[in-house]
């Protein structure tokens, strides 16, 4: 199949998720192009961009600098004054801007002028408003193919997001094909924006299972306690709460934060003058390789997420399931599509938002002496949730599926059922 990817910026280092998911449909033989509004750093040391030589694949669209989109806009005027196609465009465009798209006026006035992107079997734009830029590239006839569009979190959680693009996506939802949330939560909440029942259907983010050999799931938990967090230093991640658990925990503890980020002055404050046999160590930002080592060598992965003041909200973090995959102990947030990964006190633990005592609760029973048996039944159930629900492998073939439908029917029906997409990877 002919398959487009929509981004916003293509590679980005915090979207790993989505160079896999380009990767996997490579990987099936299929032909890829990325569409993104601008190339982000080139490589960013992550293997699968260079192995499959992604960066030829992805066609950046905007011009960059302001003197470049103005001069981009004055081609789109002209080209109104020229031809209907022109005439088309424009009026798109206008509309698009007023509605709170100045990123689709952009998109539409670097394109003119162009040729087309192209027909494609299915378009696969990633996140909210981005598939908005999409759906007005294709009001233009200036990108062609049924378009289904991914949800992730911000993008229906955070509330300036929410507030500039609710309009617009309405709009979206009638004119997508198929709607993805990552999450039965995302997947409800679209429901109840509008969107149409049999249209919406949950495709997990995930990993790749088979390049993440466990560890021993009998191995002891070190003394100190050995504690990772890998996340960007923002409120979301809500790393100070995980902070505040390590002081008020029992017994020592080594907790090693890889990230960086604006509160990243804030957080190194809150760990100055810890108890004695509590540490905290900021790594800053580290290689995918390097972060898996880290992650390998530590008893806990802690992701204490929150709901950010402005509503910014988590998925279904994918450092949880790399963490679950290889064996390694997971506390976490009910925040979210967590829940919907990880089960309380069977592959792993759940404490509330903002709830330094509980993480720390949580901490102690990692640490205590009689829990071995128990720990090692967390860690085989972690992999086996991951296997069972998040493995790349099997969502490869499910967005296979997907496409597959879109190309021969122009929509998704999920009440059609997993027959009927088992049908279409096959047909």
């Amino acid at each position: 199949m002919k398959i487009a990817f929509f981004v916003a910026e293509f590679p980005v280092l915090s979207e790993t998720f989505v160079i896999r998911q380009v990767a996997g449909m490579v990987r099936a033989g299929h032909d890829i192009t990325v569409i993104a509004g601008q190339r982000g750093e080139a490589g960013l040391g992550n293997s699968l961009f260079s192995e499959l030589g992604l960066a030829e694949r992805v066609v950046a669209i905007r011009q960059s600098g302001r003197v470049r989109q103005l001069r981009a806009v004055l081609r789109l005027l002209l080209s109104a004054a020229s031809s209907w196609a022109g005439v088309r465009s424009l009026e798109v465009a206008i509309r698009a801007a007023l509605a709170g798209s100045a990123g689709s006026l952009i998109d539409i006035a670097s394109l003119a002028g162009r040729p087309a992107l192209g027909r494609f079997d299915a378009v696969i734009a990633h996140f909210g408003p981005a598939g908005v830029r999409a759906m007005h590239l294709q009001q233009c006839g200036m990108l062609d193919g049924p378009l289904a569009t991914v949800f992730h979190g911000f993008d229906v959680s955070d509330r300036r997001t929410v507030a500039r693009c609710r309009r617009q996506y309405r709009a979206l939802f009638a004119h997508c094909a198929a709607l993805l949330p990552i999450s039965e939560l995302w997947r409800s909440r679209l429901i109840g924006w509008g969107a149409c029942e049999s249209r919406v259907r949950v495709l997990h983010m995930g990993v790749d299972v088979d390049r993440i050999p466990m560890l021993d799931a009998e191995r002891p938990v070190a003394r100190p306690l050995r504690v990772l967090s890998v996340a960007r230093l923002t409120e979301k991640k809500g790393l100070a709460y995980g902070i505040e658990a390590v002081r008020r925990s029992p017994g020592p503890i080594h907790y090693r934060i890889i990230g960086s980020g604006p509160d990243e002055a804030a957080l190194r404050a809150a760990a100055a003058d810890l108890p004695e046999g509590k540490v905290v160590e900021f790594l800053g930002r580290r290689p995918h390789d390097e972060v898996f080592a880290a992650l390998a060598e530590s008893d806990v992965f802690l992701l204490p997420s929150v709901t950010a003041a402005g509503g910014d909200m988590e998925g279904i973090p994918v450092a949880l399931m790399e963490a679950m995959a290889l064996g390694v102990l997971v506390i976490a947030s009910r925040h979210s599509g967590i829940p919907e990964l990880v089960v309380d006190g069977a592959s792993g633990f759940l404490a509330g938002e903002r709830n330094a005592e509980e993480i720390a609760e949580a901490l102690a029973r990692c640490a205590r002496p009689d829990a071995a048996s128990s720990i090692a039944r967390m860690r085989r159930a972690a992999r086996a949730a991951v296997e069972a629900g998040f493995d790349n492998a099997a969502l490869d073939r499910e967005l296979e599926g997907v496409c597959r439908m879109l190309a021969a029917n122009g929509a998704i029906e999920t009440d059609s059922g997993p027959a009927a997409l088992d049908a279409a990877r096959t047909s």
